[in-house]
């Protein structure tokens, strides 16, 4: 960080960069079907007044989680053992009769990265404005040992 940030700057910053990441991750493990996941991110800095607290909104599809983790029914809501969708899509057994689901990470890892990678920065912005305003509410002589 070259210049000051402002806190909500920081965080109005790790969203754009979050939500491109994802994006990334997205489009290198091809879960572009139709588009929609991508289109669906929705992020909101809240808060960031004087004495505020910040708080950051990143929503997105639910279904995006599923696809993370590899699961799913596989068929529409509603849909049951015996209806006429139900053998179309699974065998006698249960199972899906196209590809079996895996696990696509987009999601988890980088999310865990970037919460990290928040956590340090804003330790770091929080850490430099607690140090100056101790320098300068001390006496011209006062040694500080941290």
């Amino acid at each position: 960080m070259s210049q000051a940030l402002s806190p909500r700057q920081l965080a109005a910053d790790w969203l754009d960069i979050t939500v491109e990441r994802f994006v990334g991750n997205m489009r290198r493990l091809k879960i572009q079907n139709t588009g929609a996941l991508m289109a669906s991110f929705k992020k909101e800095v809240i808060g960031a007044a004087e004495g505020d607290q910040i708080r950051l909104r990143l929503s997105y599809a639910l279904y995006g989680k599923f696809v993370d983790m590899g699961v799913g029914r596989g068929h529409g809501a509603g849909i049951k053992k015996g209806d006429d969708g139900y053998d179309r899509l699974r065998n006698t057994r249960g199972q899906l009769r196209r590809r079996a689901r895996k696990p696509r990470a987009w999601y988890s890892t980088e999310i865990a990265h970037q919460t990290h990678r928040l956590s340090e920065l804003m330790l770091d912005l929080y850490g430099k404005v607690l140090l100056t305003t101790a320098t300068d509410a001390l006496p011209g002589e006062a040694i500080i040992n941290l």
